[in-house]
């Protein structure tokens, strides 16, 4: 369970540096004035869905830390 949840915080890692990579790629081409290219990219869309799979990612993780905790609290009593 608890190398579960690690590869679901490695995976939040690489997506929160994966978002850090698109919205300064975003910044550099609006600076240049290229929308079209932001635009032919899509990289509005990429970010908006990378930052709603890092939430669900980090629900996950929630949920089986909870679990593993209740279930070690069980194995205790």
């Amino acid at each position: 369970m608890k190398q579960l949840i690690k590869g679901y915080i490695d995976s939040c890692t690489l997506v929160k540096k994966r978002i850090t990579e698109l919205t300064a790629m975003k910044n550099e081409m609006k600076k240049h004035g290229d929308l079209a290219g932001i635009a032919e990219l899509d990289l509005e869309r990429r970010i908006r869905l990378l930052y709603c799979e890092h939430g669900e990612m980090m629900n996950i993780v929630c949920h089986l830390s909870d679990y593993s905790r209740r279930l070690e609290q069980r194995a205790e009593s």
